[in-house]
């Protein structure tokens, strides 16, 4: 059977479907319509379709109408709604529309867009939310025989990254990412931060933004880029700064529309899944993390792709670069946030990989970041979508969208929560208010011991490393 391609449309009373049923001949008697409330299913050889919408529709052939468009080559549905002046939600997501029967559940009781429509839940039901879902790391023993090398979305790859690696995949840090279990990525990881960390790249950088004169600010760029904003997040701040206070306190969500590629790309690029997710809070850690690197990416870049953006963010997002979505040390579980960890590890390596390593730079890209999350669920999809579309054409790189971004843009789109994004924006923003200079800290190179040949290390925080700069100035 093939999944014809689809468009929907609504009015007053009606939900209107149109399918593309092209290179066929057209034949009413063996095409099958069915409505089973909120279930759409539509059969013509080698064609079928099965949506399940939002809320109920009717089942009634003298009220529906089904009309056969030759000069477009589609077949036209007509169907009455239920309830005359519901809206139908995410008409426009095709991964949700498509989405497998026991992936949602069934209205009892009431509409399903009433449990989830965030135009009627304040900041505090948000929070009440957020805390429900528990943000506090899940600890389990792993036994013996568990698999503990396999990553990306959901543990659930291997016998990827060898190829990519092998065709010069230079995102990659691991030495050896098929033979390497979750506790031994966050050291290896948390190693070679530290080593690629520079300390007097960084002070020159400080330095220039403190200190440089027009010419230096102008070359280096840096004050026009902590004056820049990311096309999504102003979007957001222009719509939310005229929200009348009753509204900013129900906590609405952006209104987004999505373009006809996006819809293209979700409808042709997205895998139809369902999916078991072991641990749902790890996935949203990790769109977190996609989310800040492609927010510092569009500010370094003024709101442009280049033909480093692929590399830029894959280098800051922990769960690409190193297939990292532990982040901490089981040792260190049980005494730090794993969203502060993902903060702290987000500018960790913001300071050693992209050309500019700048603190206040770091700060602003996560509040511009915060503000995608409180955008909402249909913000963050176009985010990702972005991303998505990014790793999707590249030779090499594209294997993380294999590994990790196809499964992780299908899941959200289809089963992931407006409250509990905007819960998650909430926590992080409470986190990072915690997070200062003296709280990023690096192991880096002090000398060589002589009598031993062996390299010194000395922990400098980021504070002690610009006191040490101001004392030598």
């Amino acid at each position: 059977m093939i999944t014809p391609r689809f468009t929907i449309t609504q009015d007053e009373e009606y939900i209107n479907v149109q399918i593309k049923v092209s290179s066929i001949r057209f034949n009413a008697s063996t095409m099958e319509l069915v409505i089973d409330g909120c279930m759409f299913i539509f059969h013509l050889s080698p064609y079928y379709l099965r949506l399940r919408f939002s809320d109920e529709l009717v089942e009634d052939e003298t009220l529906n109408k089904v009309e056969y468009d030759s000069k477009h080559e589609s077949i036209n549905c007509k169907i009455l709604k239920a309830v005359k002046g519901t809206e139908f939600k995410d008409l426009d997501l095709p991964v949700k529309l498509l989405a497998a029967k026991n992936e949602q559940p069934k209205p009892t009781g009431g509409p399903l867009i009433q449990e989830l429509d965030a135009k009627e839940e304040t900041i505090a039901d948000i929070r009440e939310e957020g805390q429900q879902f528990d943000w506090e790391i899940k600890q389990e023993i792993t036994s013996d025989d568990t698999p503990i090398t396999k990553y990306g979305f959901n543990n659930s790859y291997s016998g990827y990254m060898n190829v990519s690696i092998s065709n010069g995949n230079d995102i990659n840090e691991l030495d050896d990412p098929e033979h390497t279990n979750a506790e031994d990525r966050v050291k290896e990881r948390l190693k070679k931060e530290n080593l690629k960390f520079d300390p007097e790249y960084f002070a020159a950088e400080y330095m220039t933004s403190k200190y440089g004169d027009e010419e230096e600010l102008q070359i280096n760029g840096i004050k026009q880029l902590l004056n820049y904003t990311p096309p999504l997040c102003q979007s957001y701040r222009t719509w939310h700064s005229q929200l009348d206070p009753e509204q900013k306190e129900m906590n609405v969500s952006f209104p987004v529309e999505f373009t006809e590629k996006e819809q293209n790309q979700m409808h042709e690029h997205l895998p139809r899944k369902t999916y078991l997710v072991n641990d749902i809070k790890t996935q949203y850690l990790t769109i977190l993390s996609i989310l800040y690197s492609y927010t510092f990416e569009q500010i370094e870049n003024e709101g442009n792709h280049t033909t480093e953006s692929h590399w830029t963010i894959g280098k800051l997002t922990p769960q690409i670069a190193m297939l990292d979505q532990q982040i901490l040390l089981s040792e260190s579980m049980s005494e730090f946030s794993q969203i502060k960890a993902i903060i702290v590890t987000a500018i960790r390596r913001t300071l050693s990989y992209p050309l500019h390593r700048n603190y206040d730079l770091c700060i602003k890209a996560w509040n511009d970041t915060l503000d995608l999350l409180l955008g909402g669920k249909r913000l963050v999809i176009k985010a990702l979508l972005d991303v998505h579309e990014l790793y999707r054409y590249h030779d090499v790189y594209y294997v993380y969208n294999k590994i990790l971004l196809d499964d992780l843009c299908a899941w959200f789109i289809s089963q992931g929560n407006d409250n509990v994004i905007k819960s998650l924006a909430l926590q992080a923003k409470k986190e990072l208010s915690n997070v200062d200079k003296s709280s990023i800290e690096f192991e880096c190179v002090s000398g060589i011991n002589e009598e031993t040949g062996e390299v010194e290390w000395e922990t400098l925080t980021v504070a002690e490393i610009e006191q040490l700069v101001e004392q030598e100035k």
